[in-house]
């Protein structure tokens, strides 16, 4: 690769402005939590930000990525995720250095690598990244579905930590030997400074600031361009369990090896161990596990994917309709619940949040809204008030009910009266109650008419003005995610910037994500979004299509 050709792509107008385009894109439909006026100042004023970021490339090696910050949603019922919010015009250089990259790899890289692959031309419009549903999930699917045909034993087993344990230099090292590039070139300069970003972590539980700390491993979770760089961080692991000849697949860090017998299929493990080792990182021996009968190599694949361990599951109500198609190679999620049924454990929860939500293969509904019942709503409460796992699945299923026309009225009221008693209660997760404002005031696209709409507006006035009534105690809450959603409830409500800065300015003086809020209020509109960071609504409901 021509390093300054390259380095002259990347900061190019037009590529700039893709990246742009690729980086709002998977903030708004991937990410666990993002900051809406940040968003609505990108599509607003996006050609400003290409502009000086064009001037900050001008001198790569002066170029100083901005702080990101740390946030931290439910893993499962006893653990967070840390993950790392970086600001947009980050994101935006994060992505034309991946654009310029894979139009040199991308066909170098092995089809036995299912996840992160660039996306079709036609899909490309949109994203950096190919639908996982319809892209590499459905193929690996697929593949280990033949596999399962002709070979008689199956591993399954994934990285530990990840994304957590990728090492920079290493990763370095493996774009500089791929791409054939300088190693002191100003390219790979900049690929350094965009890895090592600055973070500044806020206490979910007292609110302290601490930071920013530049982190020296690891890359973010949750889009597109680190799953592209992951890719090329196990280009030479994917290689070399080819050359092995190993019936290999991986789909980012889960990984699939078969065989036809036992001493082959812990060769090819031994193998890949030793290749990961090699970048520092080791298989997760606690999610290893082998099958080596039809039953038990059926029954681990069907454990393991049924309704998905990646779900997409709220906003766009995508995530049932995509599981369908997901799971249609391996095995349909089946699993019925009746009011009498109990949660016994997380994984109920989970599986109730799936049966409420779930499509059969075909895209039908297996409880159609018009068949949701005070139970389910009295159920969906249990969930978030006792399962923080799966309450993001279960905040915007229970957002969907006090919405949606289908939904029988004495149901939706129910709802939202379910919805408001939550948003009051401090004792629920900080997460949570962001989840449902989230979803509550994200500006969406209803198809039929093309017009624009938030679910806020279609609360009853007194529900509506209750949760009004709350974001002004959401913004002394520890938990920053509060404060910016409460700032941008208020905001789309009809509040002025004077007032939203006058109300937090002894709240939270030290939050950086609050106080670019504030400015940003003050410098955009918050009418109509535009096409770029709205979400379309499904054909569930008569007055909510696409």
């Amino acid at each position: 690769m021509d390093h300054t050709r390259a380095l002259n792509r990347i900061r190019n107008v037009d590529v700039l402005r893709v990246a742009l385009k690729y980086a709002i894109y998977d903030r708004t439909h991937g990410d666990s939590f993002y900051d809406p006026f940040e968003i609505r100042d990108a599509v607003t004023n996006g050609e400003t930000l290409i502009g000086e970021l064009v001037e900050e490339l001008r001198s790569p090696g002066q170029f100083q990525p901005r702080a990101a910050f740390a946030y931290f949603p439910p893993k499962n019922d006893l653990c967070d995720r840390r993950l790392i919010y970086i600001p947009i015009k980050d994101l935006t250089v994060r992505y034309a250095i991946a654009i310029v990259f894979s139009e040199q790899i991308e066909t170098e890289i092995h089809p036995q690598c299912f996840a992160n692959r660039r996306a079709s031309e036609s899909e490309a419009s949109t994203r950096f990244t190919e639908d996982f549903s319809t892209g590499g999930w459905a193929r690996f699917c697929q593949w280990q579905k033949e596999r399962c045909g002709d070979k008689s034993v199956l591993i399954k087993t994934d990285i530990s930590s990840f994304y957590d344990s990728i090492s920079h230099e290493y990763l370095i090292d493996s774009v500089v030997r791929h791409l054939s590039l300088p190693r002191e070139s100003e390219l790979v300069l900049l690929l350094r400074r965009i890895l090592q970003i600055p973070v500044i972590y806020y206490s979910p539980r007292t609110g302290s600031i601490e930071g920013p700390t530049t982190i020296h491993q690891g890359l973010p979770i949750g889009d597109g361009v680190e799953g592209y760089l992951a890719n090329l961080y196990l280009k030479d692991v994917d290689d070399a369990m080819v050359q092995a000849d190993a019936p290999y697949g991986r789909y980012v860090d889960d990984i699939r090896l078969f065989a036809d017998s036992r001493q082959d299929v812990i060769r090819y493990l031994s193998i890949l161990q030793e290749q990961l080792l090699r970048k520092g990182l080791n298989l997760n021996t606690f999610k290893t596990e082998i099958a080596e009968d039809p039953g038990s190599r059926q029954d681990m694949l069907s454990r393991l994917y049924q309704g998905g361990s990646y779900e997409s599951e709220e906003d766009e109500d995508a995530g049932s309709v995509i599981q369908a198609k997901v799971d249609s190679p391996l095995a349909e999620f089946s699993r019925t619940f009746a009011e009498a049924d109990k949660f016994e454990r997380s994984s109920d929860a989970k599986d109730f949040c799936k049966f409420l939500g779930s499509h059969d293969t075909s895209g039908v509904p297996k409880v159609p809204l018009a068949q949701r019942d005070i139970w389910h709503v009295r159920r969906l409460v249990e969930v978030i008030s006792r399962w923080r796992g799966p309450t993001k699945h279960a905040a915007w299923l229970l957002t969907q009910t006090a919405i949606y026309t289908d939904v029988p009225e004495s149901v939706k009221v129910f709802a939202g009266e379910a919805l408001i008693k939550l948003l009051e209660d401090k004792a629920i997760s900080p997460y949570s109650r962001y989840r449902i404002i989230h979803h509550l005031v994200k500006e969406r696209t209803a198809g039929s008419s093309g017009s624009s709409f938030r679910f806020i507006d279609r609360l009853s006035v007194t529900h509506k003005n209750r949760i009004v009534a709350l974001a002004p105690s959401y913004l002394v809450e520890p938990a920053f995610e509060l404060n910016l959603i409460a700032l941008y409830l208020l905001k789309v409500t009809g509040s002025p910037a004077s007032e939203l800065r006058n109300m937090a300015a002894k709240r939270r003086p030290g939050c950086e994500p609050l106080r670019n809020a504030l400015d940003l209020a003050a410098k955009v509109n918050i009418g109509g979004m535009g096409a770029a960071d709205s979400a379309t609504e499904p054909d569930a409901t008569p007055e909510i299509t696409s």
